[in-house]
């Protein structure tokens, strides 16, 4: 118990993610925005994720639940309004002796929102998808384990108020977002708000592909009465949450074996000694790559790779 709780606590010193007091998240088994925002979290935390139907509990969730409360975990989660999971499931839980609370707000998007403002410390981005399909959730899910950034859903023609709020209060300075996902309308009302959208270029979905994906997830899940597991953090990291410039330096370190010097960068890369400057600054930041004084210049190593 000592070792796994000294466990929990690196993880929740993660950036992005932050400490917040709960053992497990409950979710809605047919919902699969709410299930990718726990899914997400559960990703990058270690925290497990139980899915129920909405009106009782089934046997294999109760079953996990009753494991996980034997070794001590009390505080769950409840993802969704009582439409998603029914006052009935929570006062079943509360028999078995959580301590629960329900993240639940009008709609996914303002669910989605109040999760990130609570869960998730100083981010410094969000990954933004739409809310109106399902295509791009199983993308959106691994940018989102990848980063440490929370999941926000939009309407394709328009950011809700709830979103805009977490993004101010987070202080958020970069969202990515999947190539094709929202309108040119959406993604000037992010831009608007000051924020650097990212796009992402990757293969889209067949509509309705990542429902089946989770759908499936789940029902292995309550065969299987799987829980999530601690992960170690990925040395990798997708294309897709790279800019255009940020992976043309990338890959010319790449081409020098992930090690180089930074004053060879601007003629390797065509871009002016501020631009890259700037360019590495932001991927130190972010954990990409790490800068080491070396005489008047700084040598600089890939941290993690491309995937």
């Amino acid at each position: 118990m000592r070792a796994l709780l000294l466990l929990l606590a690196v993880v929740a010193s993660l950036p992005g993610v932050s400490a917040a007091p709960v053992d497990v998240v409950l979710v809605r088994s047919d919902i699969p925005h709410e299930f990718a925002i726990a899914l997400a979290y559960s990703q990058s935390t270690g925290i497990p994720v139980v899915a129920t139907p909405p009106e009782r509990l089934s046997p294999e969730a109760r079953e996990m639940l009753a494991g996980y409360i034997e070794r001590g975990y009390r505080r769950l989660v409840i993802i969704g309004g009582e439409e998603a999971v029914s006052r009935e499931v929570q006062r079943q839980v509360d028999e078995m002796g959580y301590i629960t609370r329900r993240i639940g707000e009008a709609d996914r998007y303002g669910t989605a929102a109040t999760f990130a403002r609570e869960f998730y410390s100083s981010p410094g981005g969000a990954v933004v998808v739409s809310g109106e399909g399902s295509a791009n959730l199983l993308t959106a899910v691994r940018l989102s384990s990848a980063t440490g950034y929370p999941i926000l859903y939009v309407r394709r023609s328009g950011v809700p108020p709830a979103v805009i709020e977490a993004l101010q209060s987070l202080g958020v300075r970069r969202v990515l977002v999947i190539e094709g996902d929202l309108t040119e309308e959406a993604l000037g009302q992010l831009e608007g708000y000051g924020v650097r959208v990212v796009r992402g270029d990757v293969e889209r979905k067949p509509e309705g592909s990542a429902f089946k994906v989770f759908a499936a997830f789940l029902a292995g899940a309550a065969a299987g009465l799987l829980l999530s597991k601690v992960r170690k953090r990925r040395r990798s990291v997708p294309r897709e949450v790279l800019s255009p410039d940020e992976l043309r330096v990338v890959r010319a370190m790449m081409q020098q074996g992930g090690r180089l010097t930074q004053d060879v960068l601007p003629e390797m890369t065509g871009f002016s000694r501020p631009k890259v400057s700037r360019i590495v600054k932001e991927l130190v930041e972010r954990g990409i790559v790490e800068k080491v004084p070396r005489g008047r210049t700084h040598e600089l190593a890939l941290k993690r790779q491309l995937e």
